[in-house]
């Protein structure tokens, strides 16, 4: 299952600050990118769970193929997305880019619906996937753990979602606080993966948990742009943890089981400050097509 995004480009910054103000006042005048009212959203209207959101998908302003970068958190959140749909599917589709975006913002989290287009990497065909994720890093400055939940990830034109997400299916292994840095003894019950692993292209999501870590660190202090900047990341290692219930083969299968708790270490050429990373991530499905909880922690070392 692979994971992609644009080549880095050193001129970022300075076109996504052009580019940000020019969408800011867009915003202003059209008021397309938040809206507090309940009729934006099909999850909240007092109907089944199971809802058609073409409204959603379709009241977003389009971006512009190579603007998308603007929205790196936005991108974080559909490549997450992205990522749900190949491990429930057995796809290895790569994220392009975001073809359009519309939020809500709650006070405690903000839904974004994007429809952002992927590439199968074996014939190079495109597919258009619209996908909602429930995630709360608008709405703080800086907090030590972050979480995204992925509610939609299905292919364009699809009709019906359910939003609802079933606690009550996921272990409560992986329920209440995040778990600590693993010490050397503590990892022996636990799946190290090979070198050989990480830097296999369908393993590309490995790549993908790292950026999530460590936008995680720098919410707040630094713009997503600038954030983003910082790339690439260079992962050293990764340590999975999960119940012996997940259904487990072979120890390497912990590595792609629906519920897990990744260890991982890494470094950043281009960090602002020491660029050695440890982090704990905590991924859990309920079950459900397009579900997916993504809980972040992240420390400098």
């Amino acid at each position: 299952m692979g994971d992609s995004s644009p080549e880095y480009d050193p001129d970022y910054a300075r076109f996504s600050a052009e580019v940000r103000a020019q969408l800011k006042e867009f915003a202003k005048d059209e008021h397309i990118f938040n809206s507090s009212s309940s009729s934006y959203d099909p999850a909240d209207r007092r109907w089944s769970t199971y809802v058609t959101d073409a409204t959603a998908f379709f009241a977003g302003r389009r971006i512009k193929p190579k603007a998308w970068r603007v929205h790196y958190d936005r991108g974080l959140c559909a490549r997450l997305a992205l990522y749900c749909y190949n491990l429930q599917n057995g796809t290895a589709y790569d994220f392009r880019y975001i073809c359009q975006l519309h939020e809500q913002n709650r006070p405690s989290f903000t839904k974004s619906f994007i429809t952002c287009e992927a590439v199968n990497p074996a014939d190079r065909s495109t597919l258009f996937f619209e996908t909602c994720v429930k995630h709360i890093d608008d709405q703080v400055t800086h907090v030590p753990i972050l979480w995204w939940e992925t509610h939609i990830c299905r292919v364009e034109g699809s009709e019906e979602a359910d939003y609802e997400w079933n606690d009550g299916a996921v272990h409560d292994y992986y329920k209440g606080e995040m778990p600590k840095w693993l010490s050397n003894e503590d990892q022996q019950g636990c799946y190290k993966v090979k070198r050989s692993e990480i830097e296999d292209e369908k393993n590309g999501w490995l790549s993908l948990l790292t950026e999530f870590a460590f936008f995680t660190k720098w919410n707040g202090p630094l713009s997503p742009g600038e954030i983003e900047d910082c790339r690439p990341l260079i992962i050293q290692h990764v340590v999975v943890e999960t119940l012996d219930e997940e259904g487990e083969k072979e120890p390497s299968d912990k590595l792609n089981a629906a519920n897990a708790i990744f260890y991982i270490s890494f470094d950043c050429a281009e960090d602002p400050t020491i660029g050695r990373y440890r982090a704990v991530l905590r991924k859990t499905m309920d079950g459900k097509p397009g579900h997916m909880r993504l809980e972040v922690t992240c420390q400098s070392v």
